[in-house]
């Protein structure tokens, strides 16, 4: 193939979008995934996938409920809809639908689950009697669940002139209507918005107002202001002639159009309050109100009358306000007598005690009495106080309102009397009782005046002596009261008799670091009462209620007012979101949906929770949140804003690097699979509006400098979310605008561009649109200057802004370091300076104010141009770069604007590194993947000279190939963390894409294929050394992914379909096969390597890579199932069996092979291993039985003698693979016994002499088990030798575990079983075996001497009365209920230890285990030995568990040192598959016994 690739045409349109959620395992969402924004349905086609694995608590008839209509029915909040997860491959289900529509949608998971049982991870089995949680468990009753409700917002798609406006474009002016003039002269102030490079409008309300004269109070929702029509018409006239006017703007101005929603109050002289008092929270419908109204009502009486009092009505010192509080403790609290809302009415109670004593009707439960005879003090106070009063909620709505129960009250008197006593005695008892009771109401009462006290302090001293209040320097009177008023009174219609009650309405207002969930109106809230309501006394606070069933009337009315505006407006301001009832809003919105389905929302929330934001944003569908740059208190905070509202890092990861090639299965179009990229959901903030100032915050001018309005303007419209102003900012006007009390109107301006911020602002308005897309921000701080860079993450073109900040003491030329851009081309847009006319004497000002005629202007300036910065081009270690230096000038106030480019850049570099990955691997095999993903440094080392690559800061990677990087790009790449040490050092130069090319060069030696893959590699570095090093980590990751992922398809293409259909953990898993068989030059399967591509399997990386230690019989043939053959490399698993068959000695399979040189013959187990395996090719293997005539070149001829490997006796004769197995066979029946060839020091220099003496034989008089060892060596996996001579173990095994070894016993077993079954097929060369007396036993008869030895010699009983039958010693039972490690060890005790080698056997031999047995075995093996990182090698209760393993241990204990307790608690994971296999074996024989029975 050419090195060089033909890269395919990149598609015009975006790919079909999944968006993946993983659940949690209980089917919730992850707390990081609690807010789900998904883009609008315009901007690219996408559906939305839920995820979970099988197994997983949800996973049982798991259901998805949504109110999203998936059947395209009209969206109803309250209607959901179900959808039955489906299995996506083995182990994962998938429910997935496709995105149609905007707005905000729920879902929750309903599934079936099994209640967690103590006893299922806990040892409950300890007789025969007891039932075996393991079993009862899959009969119980399975429960449904319901998952908590959680949220998914899909963003409207806004059009303008044909054509998307992404929310991160929107360039928003709020508008106030009454200074616009008469609706029908608008069009020359909307042409003035359009030409500032405004997008959008947001309009202040413009409805009848009421009384005050505030937008926000309105008189009449349903009708507009008359002041916007030159004549009184009617109100469908008025609507019409709006719709009019936002047609014109929309097709002639490209305005989009966003109203104020005020629906949490109305004005308070509203005419249908008259008709509709229930409207709001009066003294019928909300009783609890009534203490709280009349200390208003008193407050009022006491303004009035203030001088009446001897009180000067104006307040001018912290004295007056003292004195005034004087007062109002005399004649409002005193003469009010607040305290009997709270306290029990002494006199009446006595009185009605009374009548109840004389009446005797009720009498104490005798448990009651029992009970008070036991307590005393404070506790039988709070007992009788329940007794009598009730813990019924009380609610200050009447004077002694808090009553006792008579009759009970008299019935424990009698008992407090006792039978002596008389009722004077009771009433005596009774009024100091009462007085208790009464005690913590009246503190209660204390506490609440004290914050009514403060309340009312703190809020004249505001008012009253704050240059900023509206009351001050005004008299205290009718017109400036005390404290304003926090409920109005409606005046009934003429000759109505309306109940005071209903007409006294209580004012709207909020509430400092309230709870915006909570209704402070409501009877659980005193806020009314304590005043800590901040009211708006023009307004009545509605009351909804919850439904709309609660106030019907309100309801409509609202619901008439909002489809109206939604029918005209393409978007809501929600006006007091966080006050305004959630089900309220949530109704309206869903109505105004209904006429506009791309309804745009926004809204402020001041909850100052995050969290509480998040809840008015999902369950609302706020599409972005106001957010104010007026905040700011100086530049660095400013510059935090910016970078908090939107955008990422520049050079990003995570959105190119997280998408995979996939399916989407449409259930609209019957099942079609479509083609998609899958990529996971990420975590985000709800979207912002971020406004330079809003129509509520001061101006710069205010707060800051008037020179600020610039920097601010631009630093706000280079964030990477929605952006808005307020209409006057741009024109300078010289404070906030009053919106009741102000009545001028905005200066129709011809050539906006020459006014106040004018051409600068309508530039950088422009800008912020046409970078929408630019999502990659950097945002810098330094000293007094801001820099914001934005960059397009696909064609890297950029806008970088440089602002000098105006806050009050910014200084002329603060220090600044000049920026240098590598690797980019920089073009000067603009550059501007804002002076003030006032300060620096310039005649030539933007506008005057020394006579308005009723016209708004704003504060006299000039709008300075810059000259363009100075660019120049330099180049340093790390590349070219243009450093930019800022023009003359510079000062507070000034803004510079350049486009960036990167130099010999491809713009289609993504596209270009994301294609032709399949084809450079295509011709891979699994060996040269190996070479290219994995190699542990050791293997390298031994193949091509070279070691793992060391990243500083990181250390060395764990594999050199592509997973190495990998491993550590998986966890960079979703988290976006650039600030890795491995970006680090990619940013410092091109080491690592080197490294990665010239190893791919070298491995073409050994696989020629690789060349292919090497040249796609050169290829894109060269592109990739050509951006900048700041985004180098991007395109590294992106070239590494792409690639991995097709080297992950390549191999599981080689793979059967079972794989590559499956699951990502079976990916994962079947990867292994690939990670640990491959090419190593110090070792192979045969002495010599017939190829440079042959490939060994490796016993575990990096401990066993190369030379002797790299090829294990026991770990080959205990991993060869599932690595090699489940996978479907029976070429690889052949060469693995023959070769080790080759080197067959003494009867046995080596321990270690070391190519066939110097094999070891030091394990009992790696024969029985290696049997299965044989076992398991026969059964899988593409050439079955016939595999048994292959012949197999004996290493050592005769079986007995060691030859060197190159001498000519070696290899010289063959045996087939049926006779290999017969003379292991042989061989165990007539005994084993040898002494290992070299032994000593060179060939082991831990074990002591005797250990190198070999000895197993069978029992063929008692058990037919295969049995060996000695106390001096150990001949199974659990291999620890001692090695400390401090503690005294040098040479002795820790687990010698000689004997018959259950695993072996169930190997046997299954050989046996295996064997009898092809001999009476005639399929086998043999019947049988010569025993050492010379007789011959048959392998079936053999088969049966095993079956029917081993329950008698391995189980232990649960009853110790059934131990004679089972051949057990009693005194040396430490567990019961299990079956033993091993038999007929020389240290008895050990054979009753309790390890997790039981399974082994119940996997290949489970006809060895009675059922019952067995479950109740694997029962305590999953309460005492599954752990959460394996099986404990040891029973926790054994005297020589010891679970922590430190080889470096050099203490004396010699049950720990130098890691002696390898195998003694040690949690060990491959044994967990052979016990979750014998569970699910075992679980099915029980199940389907049951069925039988």
């Amino acid at each position: 193939m050419s090195s060089r690739f033909l890269t395919p045409m990149q598609p015009d349109a975006p790919p079909f979008m999944v968006w993946n959620l993983d659940l949690n395992e209980d089917g919730t969402t992850p707390h990081d995934k609690s807010f789900i924004r998904l883009p609008s349905v315009g901007s690219q086609s996408c559906a939305i996938r839920f995820r979970l694995l099988i197994g997983s608590t949800a996973s049982i008839d798991a259901t998805l409920h949504t109110n999203y209509p998936l059947d395209g029915s009209p969206y109803v909040r309250t209607k959901f809809h179900k959808k039955k997860f489906n299995f996506n491959n083995q182990t994962e289900l998938i429910c997935e639908f496709r995105i149609q529509r905007p707005g905000p949608y729920q879902y929750y998971l309903t599934y079936k689950s099994i209640d967690a049982d103590p006893d299922d991870r806990c040892d409950s089995i300890a007789c025969k009697e007891d039932a075996n949680p393991t079993v009862e468990r899959v009969y119980r009753a399975f429960k449904h669940k319901r998952t908590p409700t959680a949220y998914f917002l899909v963003d409207p798609q806004l059009m303008l002139s044909g054509q998307p406006l992404p929310l991160d474009g929107i360039v928003l002016q709020s508008v106030s209507p009454k200074w616009m003039g008469k609706m029908s002269q608008w069009s020359s102030q909307l042409a003035v918005s359009s030409k500032m490079g405004y997008n959008m409008l947001h309009f202040i309300p413009m409805q009848q107002r009421g009384g005050s004269d505030s937008p926000y109070s309105l008189y009449n929702q349903l009708e507009l202001s008359d002041d916007l029509f030159e004549s009184k018409v009617s109100a469908d006239v008025k609507d019409q002639k709006l719709r009019e006017t936002m047609l014109e703007m929309v097709h002639k101005h490209k305005l989009l159009g966003v109203t104020d929603m005020v629906w949490n109050h109305t004005a308070y002289n509203s005419d249908w309050l008259r008709d509709h008092p229930e409207a709001g929270f009066n003294l019928e419908n909300s009783p609890h109100l009534r203490s709280a109204y009349e200390l208003d009502a008193a407050l009022v009486r006491f303004s009035r009358e203030l001088s009446d009092f001897g009180f000067d009505r104006m307040v001018k010192s912290v004295a007056d306000v003292d004195r005034l509080l004087e007062g109002v403790e005399q004649h409002v609290f005193q003469t009010l007598r607040l305290w009997e809302f709270y306290a029990i009415d002494v006199d009446a109670a006595i009185e009605a005690v009374s009548q109840a004593w004389d009446a005797a009707e009720v009498e104490v439960l005798e448990a009651d009495q029992k009970e008070l005879e036991t307590l005393s003090g404070d506790v039988r106070n709070e007992w009788l106080r329940t007794y009598i009063v009730g813990n019924h909620t009380h609610t200050l709505s009447t004077r002694y309102g808090r009553t006792i129960d008579a009759s009970r009250t008299a019935a424990v008197l009698r008992l407090l009397v006792g039978a002596g006593g008389g009722k004077d005695e009771a009433i005596a008892q009774l009024r100091t009782l009462l007085d208790l009771l009464n005690l913590p109401y009246y503190r209660e009462y204390d506490a609440d005046i004290k914050t009514i006290r403060r309340n009312i302090y703190e809020r004249v001293k505001y008012e009253r002596l704050d240059h900023g209040s509206w009351k001050y320097g005004k008299p205290v009177g009718d017109d400036y009261k005390l404290v304003d008023p926090l409920f109005t009174t409606v005046e009934p219609r003429n000759g109505e008799d309306v109940p005071d009650e209903r007409l006294h309405l209580a004012n709207n207002g909020w509430i400092w670091g309230g709870n915006p969930l909570d209704n402070f109106a409501g009877p659980q809230s005193k806020a009314y009462l304590q005043r800590e309501v901040i009211v708006w006394g023009d307004c009545v606070k509605l009351n909804y209620g919850t439904a709309p069933e609660h106030n019907p009337w309100l309801w409509e009315h609202m619901r008439q007012y909002t489809l109206a505006m939604a029918r005209v407006f393409h978007g809501f301001r929600i006006d007091n979101c966080h006050s305004t009832p959630i089900e309220l809003a949530e109704y309206l919105l869903d109505e105004a949906r209904k006429v506009n389905p791309n309804l745009y929302v926004i809204a402020e929330l001041f909850t100052g929770s995050e969290d509480t934001d998040r809840i008015f944003v999902q369950r609302l569908g706020i599409n972005s949140l106001i957010r104010e740059a007026m905040q700011a208190w100086d530049p660095h905070e400013m510059s935090r804003l910016a970078h908090r509202h939107g955008g990422r890092p520049i050079g990003s990861l995570a959105v190119d690097c997280l998408g995979e090639p996939g399916f989407f299965t449409d259930d609209e179009h019957g099942g079609a699979r479509v083609t998609a990229v899958v990529a996971p959901l990420s975590a985000s903030l709800p979207h912002a509006i971020f406004f330079d100032c809003t129509h509520d915050n001061e101006v710069p001018a205010q707060k800051r400098t008037m020179e600020d309005a610039l920097p601010n303007a631009a630093i706000t419209a280079m964030t990477a979310c929605a952006t808005g102003s307020n209409r006057g900012y741009d024109e300078l006007y010289p404070e906030l605008l009053n919106v009741v009390h102000e009545n001028r109107h905005y200066a129709a301006l011809k050539d906006p561009l020459n006014v106040g911020l004018g051409e600068a602002k309508a530039k950088i308005n422009k800008i912020h649109t046409e970078i929408a897309h630019y999502q990659e921000v950097h945002v810098h701080h330094e000293s007094e200057y801001v820099t914001i860079h934005r960059v397009h993450p696909v064609t890297r073109e950029g806008v970088l802004m440089i602002a000098h900040c105006a806050f009050r003491g910014a200084t002329e030329n603060p220090w600044f370091e000049n920026p240098r851009l590598y690797g980019t081309a920089v073009t000067p847009e603009f550059a501007y300076r804002l002076r003030s006319a006032s300060n620096n004497n310039i005649s030539d000002v933007s506008a005057k104010s020394d006579d308005d005629n009723g016209v708004l202007h704003g504060l006299p300036s000039q709008l300075e141009k810059l000259d363009k910065p100075e660019i120049h081009q330099h180049k340093d270690d790390h590349g070219m770069f243009t450093e930019l230096r800022l023009p003359k000038n510079f000062g507070p106030g000034s803004v510079l604007v350049v486009r960036t480019k990167l130099v010999d850049f491809k713009p289609n570099l993504d596209w270009k590194i994301r294609t032709s990955a399949d084809e450079a691997v295509s011709n891979l095999s699994l060996g040269a993947l190996n070479a290219v993903l994995y190699r542990c440094d050791a293997e390298e080392r031994d193949t091509i000279g070279e070691g793992a690559y060391d990243v500083p800061g990181l250390g060395h990677l764990a594999y050199c190939g592509l997973q190495g990087w990998y491993t550590h790009l998986k966890s960079i790449i979703p988290n976006n963390d650039l600030g890795h040490p491995l970006c680090a050092h990619l940013r410092q130069g091109n080491w690592a894409l080197d490294y990665t090319a010239q190893r791919l060069h070298r491995y073409s030696e050994y696989f020629p294929e690789i060349s292919t893959l090497a040249a796609w590699f050169e290829e894109r570095w060269g592109l990739v050394k050509r951006v900048p090093n700041f985004m180098m980590p991007r395109y590294f990751a992106l070239t590494v992914h792409t690639a991995y992922q097709a080297l992950i398809r390549r191999a599981l293409e080689l793979m059967p379909g079972k794989v590559v259909g499956s699951s990502r953990f079976t990916h994962q898993l079947a990867m292994t096969s690939v990670q640990l068989v491959g090419h190593v030059n110090s070792t192979g399967l045969r002495p010599i390597n017939e190829s440079k591509a042959d490939c060994s399997m490796s016993a575990g990386l990096p401990h066993f890579s190369t030379h002797h230690m790299r090829c294990w019989g026991r770990d080959v043939f205990i991993a060869i199932d599932g690595l090699l053959m489940a996978t479907g490399r029976f070429e690889d698993a052949r060469d693995h069996i023959l070769a080790f068959g080759s080197t067959l000695k003494h009867g046995q399979i080596p321990n270690l092979l070391d190519g066939g040189r110097f094999p070891r013959y030091n394990a009992r187990d790696a024969t029985w291993f290696w049997l299965q395996a044989v076992q398991t090719y026969c059964e899988m293997g593409p050439e079955g039985l016939a595999f048994l005539e292959t012949s197999v070149p004996r290493r050592f001829p005769d079986g007995e003698t060691f030859v060197q490997w190159d001498s000519d006796e070696a290899f010289s004769k063959s045996s087939t693979v049926a006779e290999l197995i017969q003379e292991i066979m042989e061989r165990h029946a007539q005994g084993i016994s040898f002494r290992e060839w070299n032994a000593g020091p060179n060939l082991d220099s831990q074990m002591s002499d005797d250990g190198f003496n070999i000895n197993v034989g069978v029992n063929f008089e008692t058990t037919g088990f295969v049995s060996g060892g000695s106390r001096w060596n150990c001949g199974t996996w659990m291999d620890k030798m001692g090695s400390s001579e401090k503690a005294g173990i040098r040479g002795v095994p820790a687990t010698p575990r000689d004997g018959a070894d259950i695993e072996i016993v169930g190997l046997q077993k299954s050989a046996l079983r295996w064997l009898k079954t092809l001999v009476k097929k005639g399929c086998f060369i043999k019947k049988g075996v010569i025993k050492p007396d010379g007789s011959e036993i048959s392998y079936a008869d053999w088969d049966q001497l095993v079956q029917s030895s081993f329950e008698k010699h391995f189980w232990v009983p649960l009853d110790a009365s059934e131990d004679n039958d089972h051949n057990v010693n009693t005194a040396m039972v430490n567990r019961r209920g299990i079956y033993r490690d091993t038999y007929g060890s020389t240290t008895e005790w050990a054979d009753y230890q309790f390890r997790p080698n039981i399974p082994i056997a119940m996997v290949v031999a489970p006809e060895l285990f009675n059922l019952d047995h067995a479950l109740v075995c694997l029962h305590k093996m999953s309460a005492i030995l599954s752990g959460p990182l394996g099986m404990r090698t040891l029973d926790p209760s054994d005297m020589r568990y010891r679970p922590n393993y430190d080889n470096s241990n050099d203490s004396n204990d010699p049950l720990v040192a130098q890691g002696i307790n390898y195998h003694q608690g040690p949690e060990w994971l491959w044994l967990t598959g052979y016990y979750l296999r014998a569970q699910l074996k075992f679980m099915r024989m029980a199940i389907s016994q049951r069925s039988k029975d």
